[in-house]
């Protein structure tokens, strides 16, 4: 059903968008389970029990494999990488006793936790077509909403923060919000001035960082009011990547969820362009599943349908910090994967999310 309205095309076209890089999620296995111990039921989620900062292992591990791959016009399949620009400084934040919020830069996360400076292998794989970032956000969490609740005595947002985790799923002040993780939730006017200035903040980082502009936008937990489109407009965005459901909270209603439909070539009043994800390749939700032929169908829909195949597939298959079994087999997967889309379809092409939404855009025009 997602294939059928909007913008199609005789192109074979497979785009990889994954999100989450740069973001802690769970700083170690040994926090895991202090924070299990501590009656904090950590294991009731797969990201909780896995995702983690990469390391330069991992991402040297996924370079590697998609280098060793190329479409018909000798491209890489690339790796949209949807990035969290930083993390908490939890130290300097306990410091002032939580008095003020202090961020942390990715590349300077990984200096802290491992020791490890990734930065010419992002630049390497940026070269090389075998990624290309994308802006997701500041940090993954909604620090105004962590914050307060850390201040007015929630002691369960506060021992998980204390021990690095800001993921934590818990009965926080909003009477919707059952975690900080959505960093867009606005429940007024007063919320969105506030994610607006955390998203400027971002994107300004991004540009800092990258030397270029994002030209596409993923939300965290596929959540964002309407509202935040214009200014994501006025920062430069032009494709928005998200699931077939946006979840958008509703400012006049204290930010009651109402769910939009969105498809693949649909435009909004500022000539954004949507996209969605149509394939689904999650390997760390179930390794005994057969993610492969699952994939392999919906691409077949999406080709049928002349529709791109958009590929889900999120930083937590390939990290191994907590499980290095889960980035292993998640990786066999998709190598074989890869082999067998090139062989079922060799006239495929390999594209980034940006590339995709600008070609979307530059047909529109033209048909306008």
């Amino acid at each position: 059903m997602i294939n059928l309205p909007g913008w199609r095309t005789n192109r074979k076209i497979v785009v990889f968008e994954s999100d989450d890089w740069g973001s802690i999620r769970m700083p170690s296995k040994e926090i895991f389970n202090l924070l299990l111990q501590k009656g904090i039921p950590v294991d009731k989620s797969k990201y909780d029990s896995l995702d983690c900062l990469e390391r330069h292992f991992d991402l040297e591990q996924l370079l590697e494999l998609l280098e060793s791959y190329k479409d018909q016009k000798g491209n890489s399949p690339i790796f949209t990488f949807n990035t969290v620009m930083g993390n908490p400084d939890f130290d300097k934040i306990k410091s002032e006793e939580y008095t003020a919020y202090h961020h942390e830069i990715f590349f300077d996360s990984y200096k802290r936790y491992y020791q490890e400076d990734l930065t010419s292998l992002w630049f390497y794989g940026i070269d090389k077509g075998l990624i290309y970032p994308q802006f997701h956000a500041k940090e993954h969490f909604n620090v105004t909403m962590l914050m307060r609740d850390i201040v007015n005595g929630n002691q369960e947002t506060k021992t998980a923060f204390d021990h690095g985790f800001f993921g934590v799923k818990t009965k926080t002040s909003s009477i919707y919000q059952k975690s900080y993780l959505a960093a867009y939730y606005a429940e007024n006017l007063e919320d969105l001035k506030e994610r607006v200035i955390v998203l400027e903040e971002g994107l300004k980082l991004f540009e800092t960082i990258f030397g270029f502009k994002s030209e596409t936008f993923i939300a965290c937990n596929y959540l964002w009011p309407k509202e935040l489109e214009f200014y994501l407009n006025q920062f430069g965005i032009k494709g928005i990547q998200g699931n077939y459901t946006q979840k958008c909270p509703i400012l006049s209603l204290n930010g009651k969820i109402s769910l939009i439909r969105n498809y693949t070539g649909k435009f909004n009043d500022f000539n954004q362009v949507y996209t969605v994800r149509n394939v689904k390749f999650e390997p760390f939700e179930n390794q005994n599943y057969d993610w492969v032929s699952s994939a392999l169908k919906e691409i077949e829909v999406s080709f049928r349908c002349k529709k791109p195949a958009i590929v889900t597939t999120h930083r937590v298959n390939y990290v191994g910090g907590i499980d290095p079994k889960n980035a292993a087999d998640s990786k066999d997967k998709l190598n074989i994967l890869l082999k067998k889309i090139l062989e079922r379809w060799p006239d495929v092409e390999f594209l980034s999310s940006n590339e995709l939404s600008k070609t979307i855009r530059n047909e529109n025009s033209h048909t306008q």
